[in-house]
This record gives structure tokens, sequence and C-alpha cells, in this order.
């Protein structure tokens, strides 16, 4: 290459990230209405300008850090689900995620607790995780218990996405359940309520998280 050829400048690391980052950790705390522009890029330590660079909107910035989640949840539930080889392991699968979501507490509580103040586009990429998981419950069921109708496969599947749901909603909000409860017990109510979702447990014996 001839020394007369023009360098092209070095790429500056992008700090989209660091606004990514810093909206979650605001979106963690606060309600969506309540978070602004200005909040996020003064958390960054950017501007207005590079904020508009990254991103047209608040509602953009949401957007993403909610599908990526949503893609993470569902891939975390998918390969559970595909692991599954007996009634037993789906049971665990709504324990498993208590720890799992451990990870990623501050995404998981804008996905699961923010939607009463955020844009619908959060219901919906919500509704559609859910309906990419009542499929592959529907289908596990389907492939473990192989007697079962495809209806009662599918009441199963809905019944044990909501029950991932719940019980990971309770642990990041500390409701009442889990308080009462304590970890320990919560998780083994949790396992009581996936079996009963499953079809191996009595509905007879009386849930406490159910009941709170």
């Amino acid at each position: 290459m001839s020394d007369a050829t023009p360098r092209k400048p070095a790429n500056r690391p992008s700090r989209r990230q660091d606004l990514i980052s810093a909206a979650i950790e605001l979106l963690s705390l606060q309600p969506w209405d309540m978070v602004t522009v200005a909040d996020i890029v003064d958390r960054a330590g950017m501007t207005p300008a590079a904020f508009y660079y990254h991103f047209s909107s608040r509602e953009q910035l949401l957007e993403e850090v909610v599908q990526d989640f949503a893609e993470t949840w569902v891939t975390t539930i998918e390969t559970e689900l595909e692991q599954a080889r007996a009634v037993e392991d789906l049971c665990q699968i709504p324990v498993t995620l208590l720890s799992e979501v451990e990870g990623y507490q501050e995404v998981a509580r804008i996905f699961f607790l923010s939607a009463a103040s955020a844009p619908m586009l959060v219901e919906r990429i919500h509704r559609d995780a859910r309906n990419r998981l009542v499929a592959a419950a529907t289908e596990a069921v389907s492939r473990i218990a192989p007697k079962r109708s495809l209806a009662m496969a599918r009441v199963n599947g809905v019944a044990l996405v909501l029950v991932c749901e719940m019980a990971v909603r309770a642990h990041l909000s500390l409701d009442e359940s889990y308080r009462v409860l304590g970890p320990r017990r919560f998780r083994d109510e949790i396992a009581n309520l996936s079996a009963v979702a499953v079809g191996t447990g009595d509905l007879r014996r009386k849930s406490k998280v159910a009941a709170t």
C-alpha cells in the first residue's frame, strides 16, 4: 500500500451498550413513564445527541432491551423442555428458573414488572414469547406423555408456562407469598403447583402460593 493512501480513522467503540445499561439500571427501579432520555444520558455520562444517534426514541431502546430478554427467556425454557425426559423433569423447570433469573434480575424486572406503565410493545413481546413457550411446552408434554390428547397436552403446556411466569414475578417483586413462605418453602410450593400443571399433582392439596 502506498504511503500516500489515506488511512481510515480507527473505529471508536460504540457507546450504544452504555445507553442500554443505563436504561436497564433506571427502568429496573422506576416505572417507564418516569424515566426520560435526560435521565438515561445522565446515567450513561452522555448527551441527548449521542442518544438519538443510536436510538430514534425511548420506545426503540425499550423494545431492544425487552426483545433481547424475551429471546433469553424463551431459549432458557426451551432448552429445559428439550432436555426433559420425564414429567417430573417438567415440574422442576419453574424452580430452576428461580435460580437462572438471579443472573439477570434487572432486565427481568423490566420484562415482568413494567407492563403497567410501559408501552403496548412490551405486552406484545411478552405475548409472543408466551405463545412460543406454550407451543414448546405442549410439544414436550406430548413427547413425554404420548397417551395424552393434544388438547390436554396444550392445557398442561399453558399451565406450566403460567407457573413459570408467576414464580419469577413473585420472586422478583418479593410479593406476599414469597415473603411469607421464604425461599425454600416457596420453591417447594412452586414444584407442587408445577406438578398440578403437568397433570401429576393433587388438585385437592391447597397451594399456599396460589391462595396468596
